[in-house]
């Protein structure tokens, strides 16, 4: 069925008029509203079809000034002289030059009576009120001048009134303090002086007569009488307070599942030394949700038999708990103690009412005002190892299940944290002496150079000591293993000589290849004092071998194509740290692109006299602007704390003026490709 004829079925009319308000275009349900065909209406002038014309009239004036579409309630008349009830939306026609040329519209059949209009004899209006003091929803009406002229119960009571005499006759400035007025009377005036036929918006009201802040949605809508003019304004206020109370609970739980999110997304990049002001950070917005004045976090011993504050947040004015004991006994506490050691969840509503609780329990909480407290668990390894506190000091607060589960999740990230944090430590105490001999080196040497050169050394150390580590993982657990199996031998009483040279001679074994990990590590960083003759093979193999743990820990692969073995002359340790530098760079930029398949391809090859390496990575390259830049001293592309910048510029310096070569950098669809050309001595 053509649009044409399906939209004559439709209870709305389309049109246009030029400034004369003649009709130069109609479509849509003409027939079916106003019993007109379309040719009938075309050249007509539009007023013919209203009641009340001038109402138009003054929308049409008002679009003029203000430029705005309108929405108007208007009375047609029918062919047969029926009213039909409808709605208009009015809106300005521009020419291409922008200036004012017509009007367009849709009018909108209203299958329901007109009410906007109060009429009819005293009967009615007494049947009118009674309909409206039924209502739940405030209603009032006012004329012309806004005084109000009726209202129903509901909006006495929300006004703090007891009777309608009180009102009637008044205007809200007699009626409201000036804090109030504008919640009552706004969008009064715009209706009045035509600029809309209603206002709508949604606002907090005192309520007198209950004390209390309630919201409503307030519709105001434009009265008019017999004529069409402006009468008066009629006011409908829906509480919806408890549908507010749900939708913002429920933002709430969104907001601070997302805060959350956030917190446990910011704990990723802190250092061990950020991680206490990040939880302090973390109890502060968590305390400030939940409603609590203290929020504190207590590492227990493994009995459980006394808990230290490492963390707290107090809310302003509330005394700090860390300040007047860092620990406390638990010995007597029998109730805390039992939930932790079950992983239980304690939730206090109410201090005074709660029996479980020991006399030395509530003795305590009660001399640190605690009116409401919830505990919360720290799981880590299927033991408890401290637990969270929340409390309510003012008064009594009630945590509900949800509130509780979040809590719940913010124990599991503060375990994950701490945890980091603790194993950050300890891995700075083993750089401590790496740090003192940088110190003391930096002393000794003030010429650039050698400064440059030991810092570059030293932080290679630094990424070797984790290569040591993870070497030395699978010989420290075959040692554990071999101990024990001596052990239980003994113990059995099935110990011999052989069995026991058996295993001493595998316990010998594995120290041997400690000592050679270390032995590697040493003889990696000796100064060759000489240029030696050396295969640049060698050199690469040497450099994979001591990053080989961390690239297996990355699960990084390693492509090695040697096309021939190449002889070069000049110093294999500083060459070694080259290749041992930009293979570093290589796992760091695949680690933080996150490759899925992430993998490294070194290719040794003979090319023009020269025996040349390449190393590429699939990381996705250098930027551009960055490529001329990435061996200048101090300058690096990592985040600020993870690169000392002079790596590369060492490396070019070893290769380019020790060993009379050349490094360079480029990217490549895959990723970037570092080439280190070296005088070769035979091919």
């Amino acid at each position: 069925m053509p649009f044409e004829r399906l939209s004559a079925f439709s209870g709305e009319i389309f049109y246009e008029t030029d400034l004369q308000r003649r009709i130069l275009k109609v479509t849509g349900g003409t027939e079916r509203v106003l019993e007109y065909s379309a040719d009938e209406l075309i050249g007509r002038n539009i007023d013919s079809i209203y009641k009340y014309p001038t109402a138009r009239t003054a929308v049409e004036d008002s679009l003029l000034r203000e430029g705005l579409a309108e929405d108007i309630s208007v009375t047609l008349v029918s062919k047969k002289g029926l009213e039909v009830n409808a709605t208009e939306s009015v809106f300005i026609i521009r020419d291409s030059l922008g200036k004012v040329s017509g009007f367009e519209g849709i009018i909108s059949k209203v299958n329901c009576p007109d009410y906007t209009s109060f009429s009819g004899g005293s009967g009615y209006q007494k049947v009118l009120q009674n309909v409206i003091d039924s209502l739940p929803a405030a209603v009032c009406w006012k004329d012309k001048d806004l005084r109000y002229t009726g209202c129903n119960r509901s909006f006495l009571d929300l006004a703090g009134v007891l009777g309608s005499e009180m009102i009637i006759g008044r205007t809200d400035e007699h009626l409201f303090r000036d804090e109030e007025l504008d919640r009552f009377s706004k969008g009064d005036r715009e209706i009045a002086a035509g600029r809309c036929s209603s206002y709508n918006y949604v606002e907090t009201v005192y309520v007198k007569n209950t004390g209390e802040f309630r919201w409503f949605d307030i519709t105001k809508t434009v009265v008019r009488n017999d004529k069409g003019f402006f009468a008066g304004v009629v006011s409908i206020h829906d509480d919806i307070t408890t549908w507010v109370n749900a939708e913002l609970g429920i933002q709430n739980r969104l907001w601070f599942e997302q805060q959350i999110m956030e917190i446990s997304a910011g704990f990723i990049n802190l250092s061990a030394e950020e991680v206490d002001s990040g939880i302090n950070s973390a109890l502060e917005k968590i305390g400030t949700f939940v409603d609590a004045e203290r929020c504190c976090v207590f590492s227990t011993d493994k009995d459980n038999m006394r808990a230290s504050i490492t963390h707290e947040w107090t809310a302003a004015g509330v005394p700090s708990l860390m300040k007047r004991m860092r620990s406390v006994s638990m010995l007597e506490m029998s109730l805390l103690r039992d939930k932790l050691a079950g992983r239980e969840i304690i939730n206090i509503t109410s201090l005074s009412g709660y029996r479980k609780c020991s006399e030395c329990e509530r003795d305590l909480l009660n001399s640190l005002g605690v009116k409401s407290l919830i505990l919360i668990p720290m799981i880590k390894e299927g033991k408890s190892i401290g637990f969270m506190s929340f409390s309510s000091l003012g008064s009594e607060r009630e945590w509900d299940d949800d509130i509780v589960s979040l809590l719940t999740i913010v124990s599991e990230i503060l375990v994950n944290v701490l945890d980091r944090k603790y194993m950050q430590e300890e891995l700075m105490e083993l750089y401590a002496l790496m740090e003192d001999k940088v110190r003391h080196e930096v002393e000794r040497n003030m010429e650039n150079k050698k400064l440059l050169i030991q810092q570059s050394k030293l932080a290679a150390m630094g990424e070797m000591l984790g290569n040591i580590a993870h070497q030395w993982r699978q010989p420290l657990n075959a040692l554990n293993l071999s101990f024990f199996e001596l052990k239980y031998i003994k113990d059995s009483g099935e110990l011999t000589d052989d069995k026991l040279k058996d295993i001493l001679d595998r316990v010998n074994a594995l120290i041997q290849q400690m000592s050679a990990t270390v032995d590697d590590f040493r003889n990696f960083f000796k100064e060759n004092k000489e240029q030696t003759e050396f295969l640049l093979s060698d050199c690469v193999k040497k450099a994979l071998y001591l990053v080989q743990a961390f690239f297996e820990e990355h699960r990084i692969k390693v492509d090695l194509r040697v096309d021939s073995e190449l002889i070069v002359m000049g110093y294999p340790n500083e060459l070694a740290q080259v290749f041992l530098n930009i293979l570093n760079n290589a796992k760091d930029a695949l680690s933080e692109q996150n490759t899925t398949e992430p993998r490294v391809t070194v290719h040794i090859f003979y090319e023009n006299g020269k025996a040349v390496a390449e190393i590429e990575d699939n990381a996705g390259g250098i930027k551009e602007d960055l490529l001329e830049r990435i061996f200048e001293p101090y300058f690096t592309t990592k985040p600020e704390g993870k690169g000392t910048g002079i790596g590369l510029y060492m490396s070019k310096m070893i290769v380019e003026n020790s060993m009379t070569g050349k490094l360079t950098v480029r990217n490549t669809d895959k990723g970037a490709c570092f080439r280190i050309e070296l005088p070769s001595i035979q091919q």
